[in-house]
Formats: C-alpha cells, sequence, structure tokens
C-alpha cells in the first residue's frame, strides 16, 4: 500500500516537473507553436482578423510579451482603412489582469508597452462616434473617456523607429498626419542624431504643421498609470500651431494623446483668443503676443511659467496651471508683471477685435439711435467653459490716454466658478489715494445678474484726471504731482493769482454698492439699483466755472480779463440712489468761497434721457448778476443746456422799467446780488429745509417710463 502511495507521488511530481521544464523550455524558446493559437484567439477576441507573420516569440509568465517580426491588426471594412496597424519588428507587452477585465468589458484595453522599428497605423472615427480601434464585439457601445478616444487602446508607452500615423476623427474635428523617420544607423552623431516627426494637419479648429526632433527613441504615447517608468527622451518641437509659431525644447514621454513633456517655450502670435478657442479656454481677443516661458504636461495638467510675456504694449509674466482631465476644465495661477495696458485687452470687454497695428486711428461712428451706452452683448456662454482661480499683481494698469493717470499696485483675484466670474479683493493706488471693490457677474441666470462694491480714499482728483486741465496748463502740470496741487490750493487760500491748472482739484473719497441685471452694459446700467457716494474735499475750483453757472455777469468778465484763478473749495458731495436705472441725488452741491451750487432732477439710464435742475447761490456781491437755474435736458448723447426764463425775465424787466423812470444808472438796481454767506453750515452734511426748498425740481421733469 506505501508502495503505491509512493509510485503515484513520483508520478504526480514527476508530471509536475515535466510541465514545469516545459514551461521553462517554452518560455526560453518563446512557444514558437503558439502562433497559430494566439493568432486565432486575437483575431476572435479584437473581431477584426490579426496576423503573425515571420519570427515570432511569446513570454506568457514572465513579464508577459510577444514579439513578432511583421504584425498586421485588420480594419473593420465601415471604415474604409487597409488596416488598423501594420508593423514591423514589434515588441507588444501586457498584463495578464488588464487583459481579463478587458475581456470582462469593465474597462478599455491596457496595452503596457508597443515598440515597433517601423510602424503604419489607420485610425478612422466616424461622426456616430464609431471608431475602428474598438477592438471587441462591433455591437459594443463606444465608451468615452476622459481623452475623448472612446474604445482606444491605453498605451503604458508607444515608441516608434520609423513610421506613419493617419488619424481621422470627425467627432473631434481631427485629421493629423504624423510621419516618423530614425537617423540612427547613418553614421551620424551629435545634434542629428536620434528621430525627426512631422505633424501636419488640423487638431479640433487648431492648424498644425509641426517638426519634431527627438532623442533615442520617438515617444509618441504614454499613459503614467500603465508605465509611470516610460524613459524621457530629449524633443525640440518647432513649427506653426493655427496663425501662431511655437519653438518647444526640452524632454518628452509622450507627444500625442495626453502628453507628458517640459521644456522651454517660445510662442508667438496674433491673438491669444486664436490659440484658446479651439483648447477650451477661454481667452480674450488681444494684439499680437510673444510668449517666453518653460511649459510641462503631466497626469493631464499643463503647467505654464512664462518669464516673459508681451502682449502689445504689455509686459507680463506668471505661473499657470491648466487641469485638462478636470470637469470642467481648470486654469490656476497667478500672473504679474510691471504693465498691464488696458487697450490690449479691452477687446474682451467691447467684444471688438483689435485693428492692425498700423491701422489709422479712427474715431468710433455715431449710433443712428444717439444712445451712447455699449449695447454689445456679453459673450455669456464662454462663461461656463471653464473655471479658474487665478491672482493678478501688476505694477501699473494703463488705461492708453493722457486724460487718466495709470493704476499703480493692482491686485485681484478673478475667480470663475460654474458661470460666476467675481473680481475680488480688488485693490488698487492711484494720485496718492486708493480703491478697494469687488465686482461679479452671474450667467446662470437669465438675464445675467452683476453687482459691484467700491470704496474710494485719499484720491487726488486732479491728479488722476488729468484730462480737466485747460489746454494753456503748464506741461509739468500736465503730470501734476500731489505736492503741486497743494500748493495750488495754499495760494488759493491766501488769495494768489496763480492761474488755474486744473478746473477742479481736491481729495476724492466715495462708496458705491450697486446692482443690475443684463446682457451687455446698456442693460445692466438700465437696471441699475443701489446708493453712489462722492466727495470731494480740500481742493480748488475754476473761478471762471462757478461764476459762468451762476450767471454773474460782472465778476464773469472780471475774471476773463484778468485770467482764471483757482477759488479754494470747501466740499463737493454727490449722493445719488439708483433705482430700477433711473439715478436721483438725494445731495448734490458744490460749495466754495464764491457760491453754493446744488443739483437736482434725475438721468433715466433706461432711454439716457437727462432732467437737472442747478442753482446757484452767490456768497459776495456782484454789481451785474443775472442769477437764475440753469436746466440739463436732452440725453447723455446729445444735452441740451438752458436757463430758466421766469426769474430772469422779472428782473430784466424790472432793469428796463428802471432804466425808463429814473435813468440808467438805476437800470443796474434789479440785477445787483447782495450774496448771503453762512459758514457755519456745512451744505455737504447738512441739507437745512432752505436748502430743501431751494433745490425744488420744477414741475413737468422727466418720469422714468
Amino acid at each position: 500500500m506505501a508502495s503505491r502511495a509512493r509510485t503515484a507521488l513520483f508520478v504526480v511530481g514527476g508530471v509536475f516537473a515535466a510541465l514545469a521544464v516545459g514551461v521553462v523550455v517554452g518560455e526560453i524558446a518563446g512557444w514558437p507553436f503558439l502562433r497559430q493559437p494566439m493568432q486565432s484567439a486575437a483575431s476572435k477576441a479584437t473581431a477584426v482578423p490579426v496576423t503573425l507573420d515571420g519570427r515570432v516569440r511569446v513570454h506568457l509568465i514572465w513579464r508577459p510579451r510577444v514579439e513578432v517580426e511583421h504584425l498586421n491588426i485588420g480594419s473593420d471594412p465601415r471604415f474604409e482603412a487597409p488596416h488598423l496597424l501594420d508593423a514591423r519588428g514589434v515588441s507588444l507587452a501586457w498584463r495578464w489582469g488588464d487583459v481579463w477585465r478587458w475581456q470582462r468589458g469593465n474597462e478599455q484595453l491596457r496595452v503596457q508597452t508597443l515598440a515597433a522599428d517601423v510602424l503604419d497605423a489607420r485610425l478612422v472615427r466616424q461622426a456616430d462616434g464609431n471608431a475602428n480601434w474598438q477592438l471587441g464585439a462591433p455591437d459594443k457601445a463606444p465608451k468615452e473617456d476622459e481623452r475623448g478616444l472612446g474604445g482606444m487602446p491605453s498605451f503604458g508607452s508607444l515608441v516608434v523607429g520609423q513610421g506613419h500615423i493617419d488619424w481621422k476623427d470627425r467627432v473631434q474635428d481631427t485629421d493629423l498626419d504624423v510621419n516618423v523617420r530614425g537617423r540612427e544607423g547613418e553614421a551620424i552623431t551629435g545634434k542629428d542624431a536620434g528621430y525627426e516627426a512631422t505633424i501636419k494637419g488640423h487638431y479640433q479648429k487648431l492648424k498644425m504643421n509641426l517638426q519634431v526632433r527627438a532623442g533615442s527613441t520617438m515617444p509618441l504615447l504614454n499613459d503614467p498609470e500603465t508605465a509611470p517608468d516610460a524613459p524621457w527622451v530629449p524633443v525640440r518641437v518647432e513649427g506653426s500651431v493655427a496663425s501662431s509659431r511655437l519653438l518647444f525644447d526640452g524632454q518628452a514621454a509622450a507627444l500625442l494623446g495626453i502628453p507628458r513633456l517640459d521644456g522651454a517655450l517660445s510662442f508667438q502670435g496674433p491673438s491669444l483668443a486664436a490659440v484658446g478657442e479651439p483648447l477650451g479656454i477661454t481667452l480674450p481677443q488681444t494684439p499680437p503676443f510673444d510668449l517666453r516661458g518653460r511649459l510641462s504636461q503631466n497626469a493631464g495638467v499643463w503647467r505654464l511659467q512664462a518669464s516673459r510675456a508681451t502682449i502689445g504694449t504689455s509686459r507680463l509674466a506668471g505661473d499657470l496651471s491648466f487641469h485638462q482631465r478636470a470637469t470642467p476644465s481648470r486654469l490656476t495661477g497667478t500672473v504679474t508683471g510691471p504693465k498691464l495696458a488696458f487697450a490690449d485687452l479691452a477687446p474682451a470687454v467691447s467684444g471688438s477685435q483689435p485693428p492692425p497695428s498700423n491701422a489709422p486711428a479712427a474715431q468710433s461712428p455715431a449710433r443712428p439711435d444717439g444712445k451712447v451706452l455699449p449695447q454689445r452683448r456679453f459673450d455669456l456662454p464662454s462663461l461656463k467653459v471653464m473655471d479658474a482661480d487665478v491672482k493678478f499683481a501688476i505694477d501699473q494698469v494703463d488705461f492708453g490716454t493722457t486724460a487718466m493717470a495709470p493704476l499703480q499696485k493692482l491686485k485681484v483675484h478673478v475667480l470663475l466658478d460654474a458661470g460666476v466670474l467675481r473680481l475680488d479683493d480688488l485693490e488698487t493706488t492711484v494720485a496718492g489715494g486708493q480703491f478697494k471693490g469687488m465686482t461679479q457677474l452671474d450667467a446662470n441666470t437669465q438675464p445675467a445678474k452683476w453687482a459691484a462694491r467700491l470704496d474710494i480714499n485719499g484720491v487726488d482728483i486732479a491728479g488722476w484726471l488729468r484730462g480737466m486741465k485747460p489746454d494753456d496748463a503748464a506741461p509739468a502740470a500736465k503730470a501734476t504731482a500731489p505736492q503741486a496741487l497743494k500748493k495750488e490750493r495754499e495760494q488759493a487760500r491766501k488769495g494768489g493769482e496763480q492761474a488755474v491748472q486744473s478746473y477742479v482739484t481736491g481729495v476724492l473719497s466715495g462708496k458705491l454698492d450697486v446692482r443690475g441685471s443684463g446682457n451687455s452694459t446698456a442693460q445692466i446700467l438700465s437696471s441699475l439699483d443701489g446708493p453712489i457716494d462722492i466727495r470731494l474735499r480740500d481742493g480748488t475750483i475754476s473761478h471762471l466755472i462757478t461764476e459762468a453757472v451762476g450767471l454773474d455777469v460782472a465778476q464773469a468778465i472780471g475774471v476773463f480779463i484778468k485770467g482764471d484763478t483757482p477759488l479754494p473749495l470747501r466740499c463737493a458731495r454727490f449722493d445719488l440712489v439708483a433705482n430700477d436705472g433711473v439715478i436721483v441725488p438725494r445731495l448734490a452741491v458744490l460749495d466754495n468761497q464764491d457760491s453754493t451750487i446744488r443739483a437736482t432732477g434725475q438721468v433715466n439710464l433706461n432711454d439716457e434721457s437727462m432732467a437737472m435742475r442747478v442753482v446757484t447761490q452767490p456768497k459776495d456781491w456782484s454789481p451785474l448778476s443775472l442769477r437764475t437755474p440753469i436746466n440739463v435736458n436732452g440725453t447723455l448723447g446729445s444735452p441740451k443746456v438752458g436757463i430758466e426764463a421766469r426769474g430772469l425775465v422779472g428782473r430784466v424787466l424790472g432793469a428796463v422799467a428802471l432804466g425808463v423812470a429814473a435813468g440808467p444808472a438805476a437800470a443796474v438796481v434789479p440785477l445787483v446780488e447782495r450774496g448771503k454767506r453762512d459758514d457755519t453750515v456745512d451744505p455737504c452734511v447738512t441739507n437745512t429745509a432752505a436748502a430743501v426748498a431751494e433745490q425744488s425740481a420744477p414741475s413737468g421733469s422727466a418720469k422714468k417710463p
């Protein structure tokens, strides 16, 4: 009995030993007798003809792979392609777990390595999403992955010595022709050794014509999850993308699919928008750009470290990451630089295309309806294409006009999240003062909702709004410094005769908290709601303007003859409230040593109409004054300024009557202005009953339609 057991044990052990020896011999020999079974099994699994010609070596246990002298994988006749893949000198490696999951339909086919000395691939996808690379039963629905190449095997690495890839994809509007040519084995050394490739055609809407040079291999595809240790090789890419020129010099593990690369980048083109639109990146229309820096891509994240980015006259830098595989795609990072010219990005706001750099300057044509508020509709769908989280820190923002001083030290946090654009933590300085605030545009509602908050503190208004200077102001005054304006105010208080260097000076402060809705600037302003409070103190105002507004003929003539001089400005305040697009002043007053000027009425942003009344109360004596309220009517595009005739006619008739009765000298008596001064009341703080009565709007003033 024991003898039989020992015999059986020896037999079983011998069988296992023989199998083990057979497996070892088979692994060493490459299982040559498995050519036909493997060919049949592959054809059945892929549902297309698969042929293995020439020398074939198979390894099934240790690092499973097949080495084939000639491999041909057919293409379904529906796609009118001669084959899917025809390759020579092929090494194909896989993992059994990946094959098992693919056979069960749980995952796409993962190929660990495909290397070929010569390769010819014909990739075709039709408009219905069916593709010849979707290997398996033809009734299986195509599966879309994050690459948008549903059913395409995932390659740990795809390396080609030389060959051709023809990729026609009607789903992604792609038609690329890739040719690879090796330059090894030709007694070529140094920089000319390695591989060359040309990539021509278009990817989505991006026309491409690129020349690629690589080192020891041409790394076309790589899946970092399947083959994270794929070799990085030196790569240089040069050519055109859309209408832009590109030069990349660095290293890469993959150039197609989701690239893996890292290197120096030089990129020039006519506009950022032409590059961003096909890639799903919301970028503005801009003047020509020139970008230098470092570009990398790994795990679906593009990173651009721009050491220099020139856009028109703007000079910027930054560190930006574009998360291509996020849903939706996401842009993060920082942008810095010494100068941002607003005109370089203005087309993004107005929506118009920037004129060529050599085009002559031209004025905007007048609109036939006479309105001036911008009516161009916002591109709201672009706010939902991607998300963004970018911080800006710019030394200077130039508005492109001498009438306004550049902003300094601009900081803002731009957030774009699910169609909501926010400019948070906005902070900048100008003319010794500061602006702080935020704004938001929500594209998820119809119409879009907009809101803004802004605080203004300590801004020298003449230093900021330089366009308020007389044409004959001294050149130095055109770039007025706060110290010069302070000197002008001091001389005005002392009664100096210095000529006016700015019609209005002073320290500006204010707050606004407004909101509106609409798909254009005009629509938002026509629904504007919220308070606007602007104050000006410690400044000066033109003497001539003050007398002209008060219709003080005698003093205006005197000022005109001897020259305009600044009057000390006690205060000015415009406390406004907007209600559904109608702006009404709760208090609008300007007070200087000569007069107190008040305004009432409304500005209707729905139809851009105005109905304002300006009343001047002189503080000093004048022998010849026609003091009467001034009315400002009409529209923003065509204002009409006139005087109220009632009071003026009475004074003029009285002067005529006295002149006839008592002689010419008596005629000036009704026109004498005695003035009224009360420096105990601050009109910019207290709205007295008398002031209210004097501000009363005339009957028939315009109402909101």
